[in-house]
C-alpha cells in the first residue's frame, strides 16, 4: 500500500492542471477553425502583412483618441503632474524598500489632496468676490465710481459730471451681469473639473508606475531611430515638466504676491485681482504689468497717492524682479529659451485652439517642434554624430 501510495503521489506534480472554464471554451472554439499552415512568407508578403498591420494599428490607436477625446485634459494633466512628481517618487521608492506600487499610491494620494483643497478653497473664494462685486454694483450708481480728479480731467474736454456717470452706470450694469455668467459658470463647471482630477491622478498614477517601460514599448513600434525616438520621449518629459513648473507656479506665485501686495494696499476684491495677476503672468512681455500697473495709476488718480506708490513698487520689484529674475529661471532650467514670439504664439493660440489647457499644451508642442527641427538638422548636417544623451 505505502509503495501504491507514493507512485500516485509522484505522478501528481507531472500532471496538468484541470483547465478553467474560459480555456476550455477557447480550446473548443480552436478547435472548430480549420489549421493554418505555418510557412516562411516571402519577403514583399511579410512586408505588406506588416503595412496592414500597422494601418490596423494607426485606425485603433484613432478610435482610441477619440474614444478619450472627453477626457483628454485630465489625461495630459496627469501626465504632466507625474513627470513633475517623479523626483519625490523615486527618494519614496528608495524610502519604501523599492515598494513602486506604494510608493506611486502615496505621492498620487498628496496630490491629490493639495490639488482639491487648493482649488476648492480657490473656487470659494473666488465666487464670494464675485457675488461681493454683483452686490455692490447693484447698489450703487455710476457717480459713487467717479473720483473728482477723474471728473476734473473730463470737464477739461467739455464732458459733464451727468453724462459721464451715465456712461459708467451703463457699463457696471454690463459688468454685473458678466460677473453674474462668470459666477454660473464657475459653478457647472465644478463638477466636470472633479471628473478631470479624477482621472488625472489615475493617469498619474500609472505614468509614475509604468514610465520606465513606456519609452521602450514606444522605441520599439515607432519608424525611427531609436536614438531619436528617446530624445523626443525626454524632451517631451522635460518640457512637459518645466512647463507645469515654470509656468504654472510661476503664475501661482506671482499671483499670491499681487494678491498680498492688493489687500496691504487695501484695494477692493484683492484676491479678484490676484487671479488676473496669475492669469496675465502666462503673457509673454507684458505680463503682470497689465494688472498691477493699472491698479497703481488708478490709486495715484484717486487720491490714495501711498497706497498707488506702494502697489507700483510692490509689482516692479517683488511681482516681477523678484520671480521673473530669480524664481521663474529656475523652475524652467534651460527651457525658457524658446524664442518670445513663439512662446505668445503657443500661449494664444493654444488657448484658441485648446481652451485653458491650451496654456500648457500650446508651449510643450512648440518646444517638441523645435527638438524635431534640431534633431533633423544634426541629420542633415552631421548624420553619424548622434544626439546628446538626456538622463532619464
Amino acid at each position: 500500500m505505502g509503495t501504491i501510495a507514493f507512485d500516485v503521489t509522484a505522478r501528481i506534480p507531472s500532471d496538468p492542471p484541470p483547465p478553467s472554464d474560459r480555456s476550455r471554451i477557447s480550446q473548443q472554439i480552436d478547435e472548430e477553425l480549420p489549421k493554418v499552415a505555418q510557412s516562411a512568407a516571402a519577403p514583399v508578403t511579410a512586408r505588406g502583412r506588416r503595412l496592414a498591420l500597422g494601418v490596423l494599428l494607426l485606425l485603433s490607436f484613432l478610435m482610441v483618441a477619440r474614444i478619450a477625446a472627453p477626457l483628454w485634459v485630465g489625461i495630459a494633466f496627469g501626465t504632466m503632474v507625474a513627470f513633475v512628481a517623479q523626483p519625490t517618487y523615486r527618494r519614496l521608492v528608495v524610502r519604501l524598500g523599492h515598494r513602486r506600487q506604494l510608493a506611486a499610491v502615496i505621492t498620487t494620494v498628496i496630490v491629490g489632496v493639495l490639488t482639491t483643497v487648493g482649488g476648492g478653497l480657490t473656487v470659494y473664494l473666488l465666487t464670494t468676490e464675485l457675488f461681493s462685486i454683483i452686490a455692490k454694483f447693484q447698489g450703487q450708481s455710476g457717480a459713487d465710481w467717479l473720483p473728482e480728479p477723474v471728473v476734473q480731467l473730463f470737464a477739461r474736454f467739455g464732458v459733464e459730471r451727468a453724462q459721464v456717470a451715465a456712461r459708467v452706470s451703463a457699463e457696471l450694469g454690463k459688468l454685473a451681469g458678466y460677473a453674474a455668467e462668470v459666477t454660473a459658470v464657475l459653478l457647472q463647471t465644478t463638477t466636470s473639473a472633479f471628473l478631470e482630477l479624477v482621472i488625472g491622478l489615475m493617469t498619474m498614477y500609472y505614468v509614475l508606475l509604468e514610465w520606465p517601460r513606456i519609452p521602450v514599448h514606444i522605441e520599439r513600434v515607432m519608424p525611427l531611430d531609436p536614438r531619436h525616438t528617446r530624445a523626443l520621449i525626454l524632451e517631451f518629459r522635460d518640457v512637459g515638466r518645466a512647463a507645469m513648473i515654470g509656468t504654472l507656479a510661476t503664475a501661482l506665485i506671482q499671483g499670491t504676491l499681487g494678491w498680498i501686495g492688493y489687500a496691504l494696499a487695501k484695494f477692493p476684491q484683492a484676491f479678484l485681482w490676484g487671479m488676473f495677476t496669475a492669469l496675465a503672468s502666462f503673457l509673454p512681455v507684458l505680463g503682470t504689468f497689465l494688472v498691477w500697473l493699472p491698479i497703481g495709476i488708478w490709486l495715484l488718480a484717486t487720491g490714495r497717492p501711498l497706497a498707488g506708490a506702494f502697489v507700483l513698487a510692490w509689482g516692479f520689484f517683488i511681482v516681477v524682479g523678484l520671480v521673473d529674475t530669480y524664481i521663474r529661471p529656475r523652475m524652467v532650467r534651460g527651457h525658457g529659451s524658446t524664442n518670445q514670439l513663439l512662446m505668445l504664439v503657443a500661449l494664444l493660440g493654444g488657448l484658441e485652439v485648446f481652451g485653458l489647457a491650451g496654456l500648457i499644451v500650446g508651449p510643450i508642442f512648440i518646444s517638441l517642434f523645435l527638438a524635431i527641427l534640431r534633431i533633423y538638422e544634426r541629420e542633415i548636417t552631421d548624420p553619424n554624430r548622434a544626439p546628446p544623451s538626456a538622463t532619464d
